[in-house]
Parts: C-alpha cells; sequence; structure tokens
C-alpha cells in the first residue's frame, strides 16, 4: 500500500509538472537552456525568411506583396513577446496576415530552435 501511494504520488507530481509546463507555455520533452539557435537558423532560412528577410526585420522581397507587412521580429514589439506567444504564432499564424500556422509542420524541440534563433535576432537590432 505504501508503495502504491508513493508510486501515485510521483505520477501525480509528474503529470502536475507536465501540466504546468503547458499552461507556462514550454516545450514538453524540451529542457529549458537546451534550444539551439543555429539549427533554429537553418529552420528559420528554410521556412520564415521568404517573407521575414535574411535578417528577421521583415524587408524581404515579398514585403511589396504583404499587406500588412510581414513582422519585424527585431523589434521590441516581437523581442518582448513571450516564449509561449511566439510559439503561439509560430504554430496558429496570425489571422488577417500572410502568417499562416506551423502546426504539425515542427516538433517541439525545433519550435524550441526557432525561438531561440529569433531571441537571437534581438542584438541585430539594437
Amino acid at each position: 500500500m505504501k508503495d502504491a501511494c508513493r508510486r501515485a504520488t510521483v505520477v501525480g507530481g509528474g503529470l502536475l509538472l507536465i501540466a504546468a509546463n503547458i499552461v507556462m507555455g514550454g516545450a514538453a520533452g524540451v529542457a529549458e537552456g537546451t534550444a539551439n539557435p543555429e539549427a533554429g537558423k537553418k529552420i528559420y532560412s528554410e521556412s520564415c525568411q521568404n517573407c521575414h528577410g535574411p535578417t528577421g526585420k521583415g524587408d524581404s522581397e515579398m514585403v511589396a506583396y504583404l499587406s500588412p507587412p510581414p513582422a519585424n521580429l527585431t523589434a521590441k514589439a516581437t523581442q518582448s513577446k513571450t516564449d509561449a506567444q511566439l510559439r503561439k504564432v509560430i504554430l496558429e499564424g496570425r489571422p488577417g496576415t500572410a502568417m499562416t500556422g506551423y502546426q504539425g509542420a515542427f516538433e517541439e524541440a525545433q519550435v524550441a530552435d526557432l525561438i531561440a534563433y529569433i531571441r537571437s535576432l534581438k542584438q541585430q537590432g539594437e
């Protein structure tokens, strides 16, 4: 009986941690601080740069055809968003814009890598 209670506590505690991670916008299975901005840069180059431009400033050749224009990822408005907010935009897109959602296109670790790369663009914008 004691072992069953201990297992229930561990399992219940684990579920609580997973639930807290989801509520806080964390990536399940991606340890904090393990995101790889270099891997994110590759994803960005393949999936984001056509609209957001090579430096993330929203100044690609496509800008003339997009209304509203793509977000400047180096700007304070983007950089001040939480990781959960960025994840939501990446996965769900932005209604009324050309920003499509990428739900199902990336693994959670890839989304974390992409966010890490977007965060690295902050230095370029300052």
